[in-house]
This record gives C-alpha cells, sequence and structure tokens, in this order.
C-alpha cells in the first residue's frame, strides 16, 4: 500500500463547501441580529398640516417593533401619496438605530372645476384633491369641464385637451409664483388665445400662455402697483405688439 502520510484528507472542494457554509451562517447571523437589536422605536412626521401625524403614520403603513432595514420606504411613500390626496411629496428616511422619519410638503389648493352637482379641487399641477358638493375657495376656473374625474388624479378636460390643461396649470403656477391667486376669482380658457382672469376687480385679458414672467413678474406687478383699489370689471388687456398692457 502506498504511503498516505501528508495527502489531503479532504475530498476536492469540501475546503469551498465549508467556507460557503460558514458565510451563510455569519450572514443568518447578521440578519437575526438585524431583526433583533435594530427595531422601529419612534416614527416622526415633518410637514403636516392638514392631516394629523397619526393619520400619515397609519396610511403608511410603517409599525414600531419593525426591523428598520426591513421596511419599504419607497412602498410607503407611495401608499402615503395615494392615501392622502393633499400630499404633494413625501420623503421617507431611516435613522438608526430606530428612528424614521416621514417628510411631506402639503398641494396648493389652487382652483376648482364644476362638473355633475360636484366640484372638484385641483392644485397647481392639476391634480385632482377633493370633491365636494359645496362651491370651495379659490379660483373658478370657467371654459373647461371635467371628464370622468377621479381624486388624486390629474384632471382631463377631454382627450385632445392636453393644451387646454397646461395652459391652465401654467397660469396658476405663475400666479402662485407672483402672489396673485388669493385674489383672482376666476380664469376662464375658453379661448387659449384670450386667456382672461379677474383679479381685485379688474379684468386682464393676457392672451395666449406665454410670455407669462413678463406678464406677471412685470406689467400685471407694475400695473396693480399704480391701482391699488380694487376695480369695477375694468377690462385690462395684453397687447403683443408693444408688449403691454391697455386700458
Amino acid at each position: 500500500m502506498g504511503n498516505t502520510k501528508g495527502r489531503n484528507r479532504y475530498a476536492p472542494g469540501e475546503g469551498t463547501l465549508y467556507v460557503t457554509m460558514a458565510v451563510a451562517f455569519i450572514l443568518i447571523a447578521l440578519i437575526a441580529a438585524m431583526a433583533l437589536f435594530f427595531k422601529v422605536t419612534d416614527i416622526t412626521v415633518e410637514g403636516a398640516g392638514r392631516y394629523s401625524d397619526s393619520q400619515v403614520v397609519a396610511v403608511s403603513g410603517l409599525e414600531k417593533d419593525t426591523s428598520i432595514f426591513f421596511i419599504s420606504a419607497s412602498s410607503a411613500e407611495v401608499a402615503i401619496k395615494t392615501g392622502l390626496p393633499y400630499v404633494d411629496t413625501v420623503k421617507v428616511t431611516r435613522h438608526l438605530p430606530g428612528t424614521v422619519t416621514i417628510e411631506i410638503t402639503e398641494a396648493v389648493s389652487a382652483a376648482y372645476a364644476a362638473q355633475g352637482g360636484n366640484y372638484y379641487v385641483i392644485d397647481l399641477s392639476g391634480r385632482i384633491l377633493e370633491a365636494t358638493p359645496s362651491r370651495p375657495g379659490g379660483v373658478e376656473i370657467r371654459g373647461a369641464v371635467p371628464v370622468e374625474p377621479e381624486t388624486g388624479k390629474t384632471v382631463s378636460f377631454g382627450e385632445s385637451e392636453s393644451v387646454r390643461l397646461r395652459a391652465l396649470t401654467d397660469v396658476l403656477k405663475m400666479a402662485n409664483k407672483y402672489d396673485r391667486l388669493e385674489l383672482m376669482s376666476w380664469i376662464d380658457i375658453t379661448n387659449l388665445s384670450a386667456i382672461t382672469f379677474d383679479y381685485n376687480g379688474y379684468r386682464f385679458n393676457i392672451g395666449a400662455a406665454d410670455e407669462l414672467e413678463l406678464k406677471f413678474g412685470t406689467l400685471i406687478r407694475d400695473f396693480l402697483a399704480d391701482n391699488r383699489d380694487p376695480g369695477n370689471g375694468q377690462g385690462v388687456y395684453y397687447d403683443s405688439n408693444i408688449k403691454g398692457l391697455r386700458w
């Protein structure tokens, strides 16, 4: 018989198997430790106004005593956006060892449109925030009727009316940027070449939804600086030839 001294007592591949098993055991131990020692102890909410902190947490699906590593921040964010229409943006962040922070910004209630006996409140991007049978505050939208409106979805004025929606939201965003929404009572988008709105008793016809920085940031601002008192329905229109306002 041959001499077996010094020969490897393990079959080929056994060493790799033992290493693999050791690594797997360590990973299992780490996962068990994370589940045991890094549990969610606090869930804080920042930026909530319309909704209570408890409402936000309940809708998020986040729970205490869950491993902080096993929660899905993205799923919680989607749940909050879906369940709470007035939430505009949301970010869920983990903080070791056991705190989860939910940061939200709430949507600006900008305008409303009537359809079928209800009023549909929209934000600056055109998303429907709520439906109510009572006339809400905000800017009344004239010249467009919502089609199959649904809370949480972007308002539609019809398959071929995306240009009308874009013009509306562009004007609303610019009016909000220059703090004009509060005294704007209605906006008429029947004619997209002659968008009209009432602001503090003055009826502005700004033409198309272009050059809005010029119109709101300069022309309307300067006009209102010289005409501080409420108007009585006086018409003011944008003249593209002179890039200015005329009575």
